[in-house]
Protein backbone atom coordinates (compact mmCIF):
# COMPACT_ATOMS: atom_id res chain seq x y z
CA UNK A 1 0.00 0.00 0.00
CA UNK A 2 1.29 3.52 -1.03
CA UNK A 3 1.30 6.16 1.33
CA UNK A 4 1.14 9.96 0.75
CA UNK A 5 2.99 12.28 3.13
CA UNK A 6 2.88 16.04 3.81
CA UNK A 7 6.56 17.79 4.90
CA UNK A 8 6.12 21.35 6.94
CA UNK A 9 9.51 22.74 6.20
CA UNK A 10 10.76 26.32 7.00
CA UNK A 11 13.93 28.51 6.79
CA UNK A 12 15.23 29.64 9.92
CA UNK A 13 17.91 32.09 10.78
CA UNK A 14 21.38 30.33 10.67
CA UNK A 15 22.21 31.73 14.43
CA UNK A 16 25.33 29.18 14.41
CA UNK A 17 27.72 32.01 14.20
CA UNK A 18 26.81 35.10 15.68
CA UNK A 19 29.28 38.17 15.38
CA UNK A 20 28.29 41.64 16.11
CA UNK A 21 25.34 42.80 17.10
CA UNK A 22 22.17 41.41 15.87
CA UNK A 23 19.38 43.35 17.23
CA UNK A 24 18.64 47.55 17.20
CA UNK A 25 18.20 49.72 19.81
CA UNK A 26 13.90 48.81 20.19
CA UNK A 27 15.02 45.04 20.30
CA UNK A 28 14.68 44.26 16.40
CA UNK A 29 16.31 41.58 14.53
CA UNK A 30 18.45 43.81 12.05
CA UNK A 31 17.52 41.41 9.34
CA UNK A 32 20.28 42.84 6.94
CA UNK A 33 23.20 41.29 9.31
CA UNK A 34 21.77 37.37 9.27
CA UNK A 35 21.26 34.97 6.47
CA UNK A 36 19.48 31.64 6.64
CA UNK A 37 19.06 27.91 6.14
CA UNK A 38 16.87 24.98 5.95
CA UNK A 39 15.72 23.96 9.54
CA UNK A 40 17.91 21.01 9.80
CA UNK A 41 14.97 19.12 11.60
CA UNK A 42 13.05 19.60 9.22
CA UNK A 43 15.33 17.59 6.70
CA UNK A 44 15.34 14.94 8.54
CA UNK A 45 11.71 15.37 8.87
CA UNK A 46 11.75 15.25 5.23
CA UNK A 47 14.53 12.63 4.57
CA UNK A 48 11.92 10.17 6.44
CA UNK A 49 9.04 11.17 4.27
CA UNK A 50 11.06 10.16 1.29
CA UNK A 51 12.43 7.21 2.98
CA UNK A 52 8.50 5.86 3.15
CA UNK A 53 8.18 6.92 -0.58
CA UNK A 54 11.09 4.29 -1.81
CA UNK A 55 9.65 1.84 0.34
CA UNK A 56 6.11 2.05 -0.20
CA UNK A 57 5.33 4.13 -3.04
CA UNK A 58 2.65 7.16 -2.84
CA UNK A 59 4.07 10.55 -2.74
CA UNK A 60 5.78 13.81 -0.90
CA UNK A 61 4.65 17.42 -0.90
CA UNK A 62 6.15 20.40 1.20
CA UNK A 63 4.56 22.92 2.45
CA UNK A 64 6.20 26.22 3.51
CA UNK A 65 4.99 29.38 4.93
CA UNK A 66 6.38 32.92 4.24
CA UNK A 67 8.72 34.22 0.75
CA UNK A 68 11.89 32.59 1.14
CA UNK A 69 14.81 35.25 2.24
CA UNK A 70 18.09 33.35 1.16
CA UNK A 71 17.18 29.32 1.22
CA UNK A 72 14.70 28.58 -1.36
CA UNK A 73 13.67 25.47 1.14
CA UNK A 74 10.60 24.48 -1.41
CA UNK A 75 12.83 24.35 -4.83
CA UNK A 76 15.48 22.36 -2.25
CA UNK A 77 12.79 19.87 -1.55
CA UNK A 78 12.51 19.30 -5.04
CA UNK A 79 16.28 18.32 -5.55
CA UNK A 80 15.80 15.85 -3.41
CA UNK A 81 13.07 14.31 -5.08
CA UNK A 82 9.68 15.76 -3.30
CA UNK A 83 7.06 15.47 -5.73
CA UNK A 84 5.03 18.56 -4.98
CA UNK A 85 5.88 21.86 -3.07
CA UNK A 86 3.80 24.31 -2.31
CA UNK A 87 4.12 28.14 -0.51
CA UNK A 88 2.05 29.99 1.65
CA UNK A 89 2.16 33.36 0.48
CA UNK A 90 0.19 36.95 1.26
CA UNK A 91 0.43 39.62 3.41
CA UNK A 92 -2.14 38.68 6.23
CA UNK A 93 0.19 35.62 6.81
CA UNK A 94 2.90 38.48 7.97
CA UNK A 95 4.21 38.34 11.34
CA UNK A 96 1.83 35.26 12.48
CA UNK A 97 2.35 33.80 15.92
CA UNK A 98 2.58 29.95 16.25
CA UNK A 99 -0.91 29.43 16.77
CA UNK A 100 -1.58 31.52 14.05
CA UNK A 101 1.03 29.91 11.65
CA UNK A 102 -0.28 26.29 12.62
CA UNK A 103 -3.51 27.49 11.45
CA UNK A 104 -2.77 28.80 7.98
CA UNK A 105 -1.02 25.17 7.98
CA UNK A 106 -3.52 23.28 9.00
CA UNK A 107 -6.32 24.47 6.80
CA UNK A 108 -4.82 23.92 3.67
CA UNK A 109 -3.83 20.62 4.55
CA UNK A 110 -7.44 20.39 5.68
CA UNK A 111 -8.41 21.49 2.06
CA UNK A 112 -6.14 19.29 0.08
CA UNK A 113 -6.89 16.11 2.61
CA UNK A 114 -5.72 12.81 0.81
CA UNK A 115 -2.91 12.45 3.41
CA UNK A 116 -1.92 10.11 5.09
CA UNK A 117 1.06 11.13 7.26
CA UNK A 118 2.44 15.01 8.24
CA UNK A 119 5.72 15.26 9.19
CA UNK A 120 8.04 18.23 10.67
CA UNK A 121 10.92 18.65 13.06
CA UNK A 122 11.00 19.48 16.20
CA UNK A 123 12.14 22.59 16.70
CA UNK A 124 12.82 26.39 15.24
CA UNK A 125 15.10 28.79 15.91
CA UNK A 126 12.66 31.79 16.04
CA UNK A 127 10.16 30.55 18.84
CA UNK A 128 11.76 27.75 20.56
CA UNK A 129 9.05 26.57 21.31
CA UNK A 130 7.99 23.66 19.78
CA UNK A 131 4.48 23.88 19.40
CA UNK A 132 2.98 23.91 15.87
CA UNK A 133 3.15 20.30 15.45
CA UNK A 134 0.95 20.27 18.21
CA UNK A 135 -1.49 22.76 16.98
CA UNK A 136 -1.80 21.44 13.72
CA UNK A 137 -2.25 17.72 14.81
CA UNK A 138 -5.02 19.54 17.06
CA UNK A 139 -6.82 21.13 14.78
CA UNK A 140 -6.91 18.31 12.13
CA UNK A 141 -8.08 15.68 14.66
CA UNK A 142 -5.63 13.86 14.50
CA UNK A 143 -2.75 11.83 16.67
CA UNK A 144 1.17 12.88 16.79
CA UNK A 145 4.00 11.44 17.88
CA UNK A 146 6.89 13.88 19.17
CA UNK A 147 11.10 13.09 19.61
CA UNK A 148 10.59 10.24 16.38
CA UNK A 149 14.33 8.33 16.17
CA UNK A 150 12.62 5.80 14.02
CA UNK A 151 9.85 4.73 12.00
CA UNK A 152 9.59 0.74 13.09
CA UNK A 153 6.52 -0.13 10.77
CA UNK A 154 3.27 1.45 8.66
CA UNK A 155 0.50 -0.96 7.59
CA UNK A 156 -3.10 -1.77 8.04
CA UNK A 157 -4.09 1.96 9.14
CA UNK A 158 -1.61 2.25 11.62
CA UNK A 159 1.84 3.44 12.16
CA UNK A 160 4.57 2.64 14.82
CA UNK A 161 7.27 4.75 15.95
CA UNK A 162 10.42 4.47 18.36
CA UNK A 163 10.58 7.31 20.17
CA UNK A 164 13.40 9.12 22.08
CA UNK A 165 12.58 10.02 25.98
CA UNK A 166 14.59 10.72 28.82
CA UNK A 167 17.56 7.37 29.62
CA UNK A 168 16.09 5.77 26.47
CA UNK A 169 13.58 4.92 24.13
CA UNK A 170 9.71 3.73 24.23
CA UNK A 171 7.87 2.33 21.34
CA UNK A 172 4.49 3.74 20.46
CA UNK A 173 1.60 2.95 17.75
CA UNK A 174 -0.97 5.47 16.51
CA UNK A 175 -3.81 4.92 13.24
CA UNK A 176 -3.50 6.82 10.43
CA UNK A 177 -3.87 9.31 9.17
CA UNK A 178 -1.11 10.64 11.47
CA UNK A 179 1.84 13.65 12.42
CA UNK A 180 5.26 12.28 13.01
CA UNK A 181 7.60 15.16 15.20
CA UNK A 182 11.26 14.12 13.63
CA UNK A 183 14.16 14.37 16.42
CA UNK A 184 17.00 15.33 15.54
CA UNK A 185 19.97 13.24 13.66
CA UNK A 186 23.58 14.11 14.98
CA UNK A 187 25.31 11.59 13.25
CA UNK A 188 26.15 11.07 9.42
CA UNK A 189 25.19 7.24 9.70
CA UNK A 190 21.85 8.35 11.24
CA UNK A 191 18.67 6.91 8.83
CA UNK A 192 17.35 10.49 9.55
CA UNK A 193 20.44 12.06 8.17
CA UNK A 194 19.49 13.92 4.87
CA UNK A 195 20.08 12.54 1.44
CA UNK A 196 22.03 15.33 -0.42
CA UNK A 197 19.80 17.19 -3.43
CA UNK A 198 20.77 15.60 -6.82
CA UNK A 199 22.34 17.22 -9.77
CA UNK A 200 19.56 15.80 -12.01
CA UNK A 201 16.76 16.87 -9.52
CA UNK A 202 18.61 20.64 -9.75
CA UNK A 203 18.78 20.62 -13.92
CA UNK A 204 14.77 19.28 -13.80
CA UNK A 205 13.60 21.77 -11.29
CA UNK A 206 15.69 25.11 -11.99
CA UNK A 207 12.99 27.24 -13.38
CA UNK A 208 10.20 24.93 -12.21
CA UNK A 209 7.32 27.33 -10.52
CA UNK A 210 6.15 26.91 -7.35
CA UNK A 211 2.56 26.63 -6.51
CA UNK A 212 1.91 29.62 -4.12
CA UNK A 213 -1.53 29.66 -2.24
CA UNK A 214 -3.03 32.99 -0.39
CA UNK A 215 -5.52 33.92 2.61
CA UNK A 216 -8.63 33.68 -0.10
CA UNK A 217 -7.10 29.72 -1.32
CA UNK A 218 -8.19 28.76 1.99
CA UNK A 219 -11.95 29.80 2.12
CA UNK A 220 -11.63 31.09 5.85
CA UNK A 221 -12.87 34.27 7.63
CA UNK A 222 -10.19 36.64 8.21
CA UNK A 223 -10.96 36.67 11.89
CA UNK A 224 -10.48 32.62 12.08
CA UNK A 225 -6.10 33.43 12.14
CA UNK A 226 -5.28 36.09 14.67
CA UNK A 227 -2.63 36.22 16.55
CA UNK A 228 -2.75 35.59 20.03
CA UNK A 229 0.19 36.37 21.38
CA UNK A 230 3.00 39.44 19.83
CA UNK A 231 6.69 39.32 20.36
CA UNK A 232 7.47 42.81 22.08
CA UNK A 233 11.50 42.89 21.65
CA UNK A 234 14.32 40.33 21.71
CA UNK A 235 16.92 40.81 24.23
CA UNK A 236 20.74 39.12 23.92
CA UNK A 237 21.82 37.46 26.63
CA UNK A 238 25.70 38.98 27.88
CA UNK A 239 28.38 37.06 27.50
CA UNK A 240 30.01 36.47 30.45
CA UNK A 241 33.72 36.91 29.64
CA UNK A 242 36.29 35.23 32.02
CA UNK A 243 39.81 36.22 31.82
CA UNK A 244 42.64 33.11 32.04
CA UNK A 245 44.45 32.22 35.25
CA UNK A 246 47.63 30.79 36.00
CA UNK A 247 47.35 28.93 38.82
CA UNK A 248 50.16 26.53 40.84
CA UNK A 249 48.09 23.38 40.91
CA UNK A 250 50.38 22.86 44.35
CA UNK A 251 48.82 26.17 45.58
CA UNK A 252 45.33 24.98 47.47
CA UNK A 253 44.27 28.64 48.56
CA UNK A 254 44.75 29.60 45.04
CA UNK A 255 42.89 26.72 43.62
CA UNK A 256 39.83 27.38 46.01
CA UNK A 257 40.37 31.33 45.10
CA UNK A 258 40.17 29.89 41.39
CA UNK A 259 36.73 28.25 42.34
CA UNK A 260 35.03 30.88 44.50
CA UNK A 261 35.89 33.13 41.14
CA UNK A 262 34.34 30.68 38.67
CA UNK A 263 30.86 30.24 41.19
CA UNK A 264 30.47 34.05 41.72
Amino acid sequence: MSYNSIVIVREIWDTRDLVGEVLDSNGNIKESTLTTRFEPEDLNALEMALQIKDAHGGSVTAISLGKSRNVDVLRECLYRDADEVLLLDDPKFDGLDTSATACVISKTIQKRGGFDLILTGIDVVEGENAQISGHVAEQLGIEQITYVDALEEISNGRVVCKRSIEGGYETVETPLPALLVVGVALLKEDKRAPRSAKARSKLKHRRTPISTQGMSDLDVDDSTIVNSTIIDRYEAVQQRRIDSMDVDAEDEAALKAMLDELRA
